[in-house]
């Protein structure tokens, strides 16, 4: 299908608009500044208050609230009247342990989400100016409480080997994507014969290490090229023309899954899946058949989790929790969504007030980019250089603001002008529990390369288990912890430089962990040529990381900021 738009302006959004010159680069730069002090600040705000202890002990809700905040305010003193659109592109979300995705509690929620100790928290966020996005993810674990805020000994366990897998991965695709600069200088193992950054190099990579570790790269991972205005944000509503990147599902995980089976089960009938797969590279269907040039940006956005824990194998699939009851198939987690995406395709006359001042709100503020309803509150953002006792006020008020905007809220979702993006959760399945529903003779099962009907896509080809019988066994599986790291890299071709937007050992520091398993000697090569490559600057490629901006804080209030 092809956009509903004229060439001319196609090409302008997404050609023209994209060229990294001068201004562009110094978007997405100070895009990514801001987040990398974001992430600081919260961080800190963590720290302060679990770890050190000099805080009271702050929620989920008031951490996401007092970084948004932030995120706003650091907006305010860049581009001032110089661009059309500049806000928040990823509203801060703390997903913790098998929690996966979306998880940002309102401030009116009647519960209080406190971290524990040994909780795996990912802390996800981003920004853009212009349209030009910055996102990072990265987790953390909460040790126990001490007066220099470091843990007694190293994380082990299967936590251990995901950190460990999750953070080599993300290091080592960062260096690959910046050998696109100069391919000749790839490590010998990843050389091809076109001598180029493919998408399949990038997979090889990322799958062999998450084995090393005994891991699986989770549903859902990505590592894709970002445009202006499209960065993954509307994803379940607008398809992106011409994607590009490397996706993961369930099938990829099933080959590994049937390998490991043969010593314990019998002779499976499987599909046919040699038939041949025709894909359009105009369309918005993934595929590793893409290779890496400079003049791009990506997002490296890496899910993982460990198996060691695990007395059986199976798949490790997702979960999304129902927005209307908040509820799993379990019943083990209770929490709505909170992030919202306008659906500018979608009109309707509305009958509430509130509501139409809300939609006005939407329209005004954010854009294609998600946001949460307490974004539309006249108290946010809050002030986060006032007292202690100044922010609980203003977080008060914004509460009580929350009651109009959730009715109005009801019905913009009711009429699909906004839609929810649901929480997510990592889950693992047996796999006797899949073989039991699967179809023993194969007669039955759909052709992968002709389009079908919504949830009877096959995400497990071999097996012939649709999504809708994957979906069904979800009830017989149990929660799984997972990582993750995220960070956006451009390829800037007039400087021969790699720019880090975010991530890395200024924001993102790696936790101390100790894994059970080691690197191969082949692929222990490989990684240690590309941390040569990344280090040595006369015969390497040359990256930059963006630093954040020098913050002073003392508990919830920020004293001092500079901004260069």
């Amino acid at each position: 299908m092809q956009l509903a738009v004229r060439q001319e302006d196609a090409d302008i959004l997404l050609k023209q608009k994209n060229v990294l010159d001068e201004l562009v680069v110094e978007k997405y730069r100070v895009a990514g500044q801001i987040t990398q002090t974001a992430l600081a600040y919260i961080t800190s705000l963590i720290n302060n208050s679990y770890h050190l202890q000099t805080s009271p002990k702050l929620t989920i809700q008031q951490l996401c609230l007092l970084t948004d905040s932030f995120l706003l305010k650091l907006l305010s003193r860049q581009y001032v009247n110089k661009v059309n659109e500049k806000g928040i592109a990823h509203p801060t979300t703390i997903n913790v342990n098998q929690l996966l995705n979306g998880f940002s509690p309102e401030i009116d929620d009647e519960r209080e989400f406190f971290l524990n100790q040994g909780d795996v928290v990912t802390i996800s966020l981003g920004v853009h100016i212009d349209g030009y996005t910055s996102q990072v993810s990265h987790t953390l674990v909460i040790y126990p409480p001490s007066a220099d805020a470091k843990p007694e000994g190293p994380l082990l366990g299967s936590n251990a080997d995901a950190l460990c897998a999750c953070h080599l991965a993300t290091e080592s695709v960062v260096v690959l994507l910046g050998c696109s600069l100069s391919p000749e200088k790839l490590p010998a193992n990843l050389k091809n014969v076109s001598n180029t950054v493919t998408g399949s190099q990038i997979r090889e990579l990322v799958d062999a290490i998450a084995d090393s570790f005994n891991c699986v790269v989770v549903p859902g991972s990505k590592i894709r090229r970002v445009r202006r205005f499209l960065a993954g944000q509307a994803e379940g509503i607008v398809a992106e023309h011409d994607f590009k990147g490397v996706v993961w599902d369930e099938s990829h995980q099933e080959a590994r899954l049937l390998k490991q089976s043969n010593n314990t089960s019998t002779d499976l009938i499987l599909l046919d899946s040699n038939k041949p797969v025709q894909t359009n590279n105009s369309s918005a269907i993934p595929t590793d058949d893409f290779v890496v040039v400079p003049g791009e940006v990506y997002q490296i956005d890496i899910r993982m989790t460990g198996l060691s824990d695990v007395n059986e194998i199976g798949i490790v699939t997702t979960e999304e929790i129902d927005h209307f009851t908040g509820k799993n198939n379990k019943q083990d987690f209770n929490a709505k969504s909170s992030i919202f995406i306008r659906d500018f395709a979608v009109t309707h006359q509305l009958k509430l007030k509130t509501s139409k001042k809300l939609l006005g709100e939407i329209d005004r503020q954010f854009s294609v980019y998600p946001f949460k309803l307490d974004y539309a509150s006249k108290n946010f953002p809050i002030n986060t250089e006032s007292s202690e006792d100044e922010i609980k006020q203003q977080i008060a008020a914004i509460g009580q603001d929350m009651k109009s905007n959730r009715l109005g809220a009801a019905e913009l979702s009711n009429r699909h002008l906004i839609q929810p993006k649901p929480i997510q959760t990592t889950k693992f399945i047996p796999l006797k529990e899949i073989l039991l529903s699967a179809n023993p003779t194969g007669k039955h099962g759909i052709d992968a390369t002709k389009p079908v009907l919504p949830g009877m896509e096959i995400p497990l080809p071999n097996l012939g288990v649709s999504s809708l019988k994957l979906k069904s066994l979800l009830k017989t599986g149990r929660s799984i912890n997972n990582v993750r790291e995220s960070t956006t890299v451009a390829i800037n071709e007039n400087n021969q430089e790699l720019i880090r937007l975010t991530g890395g050992e200024a924001t993102a520091k790696s936790n101390w962990v100790h894994s059970q398993y080691k690197l191969p000697a082949s692929l222990n090569e490989t990684i240690g040529q590309l941390v040569q490559i990344s280090k040595d600057k006369r015969f390497g490629i040359k990256i930059k990381e963006v630093v954040p901006y020098k913050v002073q804080q003392s508990n919830m209030s920020v004293e001092s900021m500079q901004i260069d």
